[in-house]
């Protein structure tokens, strides 16, 4: 190239940012002079800005009607705010894509569209082609989430732009980005499986490529590994079982199961595993609720073997590696648990197993009826008499290079075909 190489990365919060982050570290340390620009919107925004530069959609608003796109943002930001999100940026992410509704759908579409979906009825594809035509990019990148994302890496197809998307889990049909019509030039996915499933649905085979997830990547590092080490050494379990126990909200019911909204199962898991321990002196027990609603649930004292973790105080990947064993409904964790090589355990009358996936079919975990059953699934897969590290999903921490090997070989490619005859150029 006779510019230095400009990539554009699109991604929201949650695990999604975790994602990109590492890719953007590695692909700056593989290629030097690359260009990176990443725009991170929501809850990701302020998680980015932490670390490195970040656009918003406060950063493009000279692009668009600003006087209307700040109108539409004020009034539409009533529910729709968060303490993690600066409000200005939150007006110009909402102003602006119902600006794009508009244009898509006309005014009186445009309400009735939001009337029905809200926020997530959002594609702004008009915006996203003005940030690409003012930016030039060499790749446009994204995460497998909807709206923005799912709107910058089509725009960049339709652009001619070279696109890659990453997927963080399964790729079930249930994710919009496996049954989208445009799909990206290069898919970045994290096992075998996943790789089959994605062709089977018409992705392009020589354009999906297994690379793990960058998000997990830190469950290799050495630093983690003394954490873990030291967790363990400061509780004085350095001859006990630990057990993990990685647990969530349910959100909704299922005919499937009697299992209701909420705090009951995993307060029964969590019942169940204290008494369990308390029976067996060589284990003990991590207790973990969800990083969003932990404060909800009743804080037992600790115990000589029994520790309940703060989110905010203990990241998961030290726990994770300090861990014999990990218990789940259909958290992430089991899944980054075996990607480390940990036996994981589900409880499947989790309504979210039905309603989303169970980890259990997706072969990550030992499938466990009900809470009441754990003592002797954990007892069997503890002793060995079942093996449930999956080393489907197993990866070595090098995700996140991989990664950014599909970045720079895509912006190659693109920089080699832009400078080829056109009679020489291949489809």
């Amino acid at each position: 190239m006779s510019r230095a190489p400009s990539v554009l990365f699109v991604t929201y919060g949650g695990g999604h940012v975790g994602m990109v982050l590492p890719v953007i570290r590695e692909l700056e340390a593989q290629w030097p002079g690359v260009d990176c620009q990443l725009m991170a919107l929501t809850t990701g925004h302020l998680k980015a800005k932490a670390q490195r530069p970040t656009l918003g959609y406060l950063d493009f608003l000279h692009l668009v009607d600003g006087r209307a796109a700040r109108l539409w943002g004020e009034r539409l930001s009533e529910g729709n705010t968060s303490p993690d999100v600066p409000i200005e940026e939150t007006f110009a992410y909402l102003g602006i894509n119902y600006l794009d509704l508009i244009a898509q759908h006309g005014e009186a579409g445009a309400a009735d569209h939001y009337r029905q979906h809200g926020r997530y009825g959002f594609l702004p594809l008009h915006f996203m082609r003005q940030v690409i035509g003012a930016l030039q990019p060499d790749v446009v990148v994204a995460t497998n989430s909807p709206r923005s994302e799912q709107a910058a890496l089509e725009t960049a197809k339709t652009l001619g732009v070279p696109s890659v998307g990453m997927v963080d889990l399964f790729g079930l049909d249930s994710d919009t980005y496996v049954v989208r019509n445009i799909k990206p030039d290069w898919t970045c996915v994290i096992a075998d499986r996943v790789r089959e499933r994605l062709v089977e649905r018409g992705f392009p085979s020589e354009g999906v490529v297994v690379t793990g997830n960058p998000a997990f990547d830190g469950l290799f590092t050495e630093d983690n590994r003394r954490r873990a080490k030291a967790f363990v050494a400061e509780r004085g379990w350095q001859d006990l079982r630990p057990v993990l126990f990685a647990g969530h909200w349910e959100p909704q019911a299922h005919p499937a199961t009697p299992v209701p909204v909420g705090q009951a199962l995993p307060r029964e898991i969590e019942t169940v595993l204290r008494d369990h321990v308390r029976q067996r002196p060589d284990l003990a027990l991590m207790v973990r609720y969800h990083p969003s609603d932990w404060t909800q649930y009743p804080r037992l004292a600790d115990e000589p073997r029994i520790h309940f973790s703060e989110p905010p105080k203990e990241p998961i990947h030290p726990l994770i590696l300090a861990s014999e064993a990990v218990v789940v409904q259909t958290s992430t964790v089991g899944l980054e648990s075996a990607v480390a090589g940990k036996p994981v355990i589900s409880v499947e009358n989790s309504p979210a197993a039905h309603i989303w996936f169970s980890l259990a079919a997706q072969g990550v975990s030992t499938g466990c009826a009900e809470p009441r059953d754990l003592p002797s699934t954990l007892a069997r897969v503890l002793d060995g008499r079942i093996t449930s590290a999956s080393p489907a999903f197993r990866s070595d921490g090098r995700a996140a290079s991989r990664v950014a090997q599909v970045v720079r070989n895509a912006a190659e490619k693109a920089a080699h075909n832009r400078f080829l005859p056109t009679t020489d150029r291949t489809e």
